[in-house]
């Protein structure tokens, strides 16, 4: 059976592809439109999908949707769009009350209420307009947007039994969700709405600070280490959000909240207020998941949705009293909602509900020599061929090079995992400074390790029971003191890093860079960055490659079996 996934259009649009239950194929259409997180219906996704696969529309067995419809759910459909309705934009007052319930909704997409409706309505013309011209309106299944992410964190995690735990800005109106899952058979715990948003709460402070909401989280994230929350500001920002101690979190309107926010942030600066905004959001989020753990006894906890792409909540969730297994799905946004709609339908036709975790996400495009060697030629650039590149890319970052590597297929999901990936050696603590300029980059956060995964004990601490997902960069830990000594660029000022754990199974051939690298100088982790120019999306052709290797200004292009040397740099003498 073959269904094809189409996660939600109207932000970061993509597709996903599955034979049975096990993943084909997958990509989002930023990579291919080269918009970052691209609104809209993701027809290239879907052409590329098809040409890969070589399979036409008329062979895929079931197309699901994740949204939900007119017509197999009209409540949660329309209840978004009448609160919409429900507001004049035009009006400074508010008379219905209404602004507090749409304003978390708002202040991630749209500008204004009437903009918000004509898009919401160009999205679903778009899914009936694409459907009608290809014959297949009949094979369309909707799914609504949060249980798409609880089964995208459930399916791939291969658990037989977890608590499933969504959280985004929203999603239909809905905020989070919590399920428990028993042999593939979800039970729905709890179900918060709008105004109630922990991701608008945190987008809120992206969006005071200047940063762009829905994009620029991680930079809260990275700036709330520099300090502790100062008490006067902590208190002002817990009436906020705040748990109710009966099993939901609150976080009642932004409305009014926002001006504050602003000027919170001008009086007490971007560290403290990033500082306040993280502690608290880590606070709420840990008692409200902590009393579904303590009442049902689970041990296994799965998560999915924007908020769970804060690397430092999932660390803390990972050490709530009783959880003994966590895993984030690797594309934990918007962006990763057409693998869980597509496993649901599968599952709920064939009947099939057997676990099957997934072994990586290396789902996308990948590019023979002959495609690679087109693009250099057409570039002008000097290269070699080399019979072992693995070997030579250890040999460039022994070094003290900077090696940007294009290999095999592309990863789904916001994380370069080694295919689409720039490295460089852990040891240097200016890197982050030299590299991010050379880059275009305004970060906060150091960059992330990759680190073999039988070293890992020795490098991070309390990674029991994390060690899976943490394959995919998806949360955080403290470090030992030999990582803290031996890679202090990837280590931030809390001591904590994010790794990337690899192993021979997962992606052999960028093991053995990191083995070769080991045996070189005895240091198991090296720096892994996304290999794109800022605010751009990670590339995915050669061409994209080669450009972001040209502008960046970087070393070495490790690209298939060639290999490219800059004549322009000299490298950099590691930190002594």
């Amino acid at each position: 059976m073959y269904t094809l996934g189409i996660s939600e259009i109207d932000n970061d649009a993509g597709a996903v592809l599955l034979k049975d239950s096990e993943v084909v194929c997958g990509i989002n259409e930023e990579r291919l439109s080269r918009i970052k997180r691209h609104r809209g219906f993701p027809y290239r996704s879907i052409d590329w999908i098809l040409e890969y696969s070589r399979l036409s529309l008329n062979e895929i067995d079931y197309i699901a949707i994740a949204k939900a419809s007119p017509e197999v759910d009209p409540e949660r459909f329309y209840r978004v769009r009448d609160l919409l309705r429900s507001y004049d934009y035009f009006s400074k007052e508010d008379p219905s009350g209404n602004w507090a319930k749409v304003l978390n909704y708002l202040i991630n997409k749209y500008r204004n209420a009437p903009k918000g409706i004509a898009l919401a309505k160009d999205m679903s013309n778009q899914i009936d307009r694409w459907a009608k011209s290809n014959g297949c309106a009949e094979k369309i299944i909707h799914v609504p947007h949060h249980f798409s992410h609880a089964a995208c964190a459930y399916w791939a995690s291969g658990y037989d039994k977890a608590l499933a735990v969504t959280m985004d800005g929203q999603g239909e109106g809905v905020t989070s969700t919590v399920h428990m899952v028993n042999n593939g058979k979800f039970t729905l715990l709890k179900e918060i709405l709008v105004p109630s948003s922990l991701g608008a709460f945190y987008s809120a402070v992206t969006k005071a600070l200047g940063f762009k909401p829905a994009r620029h989280e991680g930079k809260i994230t990275g700036l709330a280490a520099y300090t502790t929350p100062n008490a006067k500001l902590l208190s002002k920002i817990q009436k906020m959000a705040f748990y109710n101690s009966d099993g939901e979190f609150m976080a009642p309107s932004l409305y009014g909240n926002y001006p504050k926010i602003v000027q919170l942030a001008k009086q007490y600066g971007r560290e403290q207020i990033s500082a306040a905004f993280q502690y608290v959001l880590e606070d709420v989020a840990v008692q409200y998941i902590s009393h579904y753990i303590k009442n049902h006894e689970i041990e296994n906890i799965v998560l999915a949705g924007g908020v769970f792409a804060n690397v430092k909540l999932n660390e803390r969730i990972h050490d709530i009293d009783g959880v003994e297994n966590i895993f984030v799905f690797p594309h934990m946004a918007d962006g990763g909602l057409g693998y869980g709609a597509a496993q649901e339908v599968y599952r709920e036709k064939s009947g099939d509900r057997t676990p099957n975790p997934i072994n990586n996400v290396y789902w996308g495009p990948e590019y023979n020599n002959q495609e690679i060697k087109k693009q250099l030629d057409l570039h002008g650039l000097k290269y070699d061929y080399c019979e072992d590149i693995a070997e030579k890319v250890v040999e460039c970052l022994s070094n003290n090079k900077v090696v940007a590597r294009f290999a095999g297929r592309m990863e789904f999901g916001p994380r370069a995992l080694g295919n689409r990936s720039i490295l460089y050696p852990a040891n240097d603590p200016n890197v982050n400074d030299w590299l991010n300029q050379q880059l275009n980059r305004s970060e906060f956060m150091p960059f992330a390790p990759v680190t073999i995964a039988e070293h890992a004990k020795e490098c991070y601490l309390n990674l029991q029971g994390a060690e899976f997902t943490s394959q995919f960069m998806t949360i955080t830990f403290d470090c030992t003191d030999l990582m803290k000594r031996q890679s202090p660029a990837v280590v931030h000022v809390d001591g904590t890093a994010r790794p990337q754990l690899i192993s021979e199974v997962t992606n052999p051939q960028y093991y053995k860079i990191l083995k070769g690298y080991y045996k070189n100088k005895g240091v198991p982790s090296i720096v892994n960055t996304s290999f794109n120019m800022h605010e751009e999306p990670i590339v995915c052709t050669p061409d994209e490659a080669i450009r972001a290797f040209i502008q960046g200004n970087l070393d070495c292009l490790a690209i298939g079996d060639y290999l490219v040397k800059s004549t322009q740099t000299l490298g950099r003498a590691p930190h002594l």
